[in-house]
């Protein structure tokens, strides 16, 4: 192997970086859309990791060698793409903005779990369909694809948060942990898609675009086989989103009260006396200079 550069920092808030930290060192890692090797590369590095990648773009396979142990060619929507594993055991499979991309990734995820090992977890990124962009867009009538992103023109797969969870309960899994990397928009961005949809931008307009499942831009997901879940954990659908709601519910204790203060201080101005208070005090100005310039 050529030796590897020291890689980049990692912005905590990429899935890349959400990735890596719940990887253990020294792992047996099989990473299933490699790509060029970015992530592969910061497997070995920060966790020491042993890894086969899979991509199904021989250029971009090729270019992953350099940082991985093996690289090979597959489809993965190809029922026979992981028969060359049969017999290898993972500590940790990647799927890494992946499934989206897939026409079948039910099939796939059941295909995975003879190649973990006892105490082994999926670890995948996917991009929220319910992202407050998409939504505002929807309100006005569009559903554009895009070159990247949550509408990616390669994406044939579209999650929420519920489907994604869904998927993976009739895969045969539980979701062990939920988190997301996060994408707010600002209020005047909020406020100009709803004016355009004709709908009036209220606090409690604008809030709902605030809260977690809207701001969430990808999903970062641990999963495990569900015979190896604990007795509580029978079902990954609706498993609790403590990272989302300790968010929400810090984000919108602050949103209303700002909002009560906001409604509070509009009230104030509104009133006769602060009328009469603003104009004695422009008054007292007015005075006060001209006593200052004499």
């Amino acid at each position: 192997m050529s030796q590897i550069d020291n890689p980049p920092s990692l912005d905590e808030n990429h899935s890349h970086s959400q990735i890596v930290k719940r990887i253990p060192r020294y792992a047996q890692v099989l990473e299933l859309g490699c790509g060029d090797g970015s992530m592969s590369r910061l497997l070995r590095e920060r966790c020491q990791a042993h890894i086969i990648g899979i991509d199904h773009d021989p250029e971009s396979a090729w270019r992953a060698q350099p940082y991985c142990d093996y690289v090979f060619t597959e489809d993965l929507d190809d029922p026979h793409s992981l028969d060359a594993l049969e017999g290898e055991k993972f500590d940790v499979v990647t799927l890494i903005d992946v499934l989206e991309h897939l026409k079948h990734p039910r099939a796939l995820l059941q295909r995975l779990k003879p190649l973990l090992l006892d105490e082994g977890q999926v670890l995948l990124s996917v991009p929220n369909v319910a992202h407050a962009s998409v939504r505002l867009e929807l309100l006005n009538g569009h559903f554009d694809y895009e070159k990247a992103g949550i509408l990616d023109g390669t994406h044939l797969k579209f999650f929420t948060l519920k489907s994604i969870q869904t998927l993976l309960a009739n895969s045969g899994y539980v979701a062990s942990d939920v988190d997301y990397t996060w994408h707010d928009l600002p209020d005047e961005v909020i406020a100009h898609y709803l004016r355009s949809a004709g709908m009036e931008p209220t606090a409690q307009a604008l809030a709902k675009f605030h809260e977690p499942e809207a701001i969430a831009y990808q999903f970062i997901i641990s999963a495990m086989p569900d015979t190896l879940a604990l007795p509580e954990q029978t079902s990954g659908v609706g498993k609790a989103l403590k990272p989302m709601d300790a968010s929400w519910r810090s984000w919108g204790r602050v949103h209303t009260e700002l909002a009560q203060a906001q409604a509070e201080l509009e009230r104030v101005y509104a009133t006769r006396s602060w009328q009469m208070l603003r104009r004695g005090a422009t008054a007292w100005r007015s005075i006060q200079s001209r006593f200052t310039l004499g």
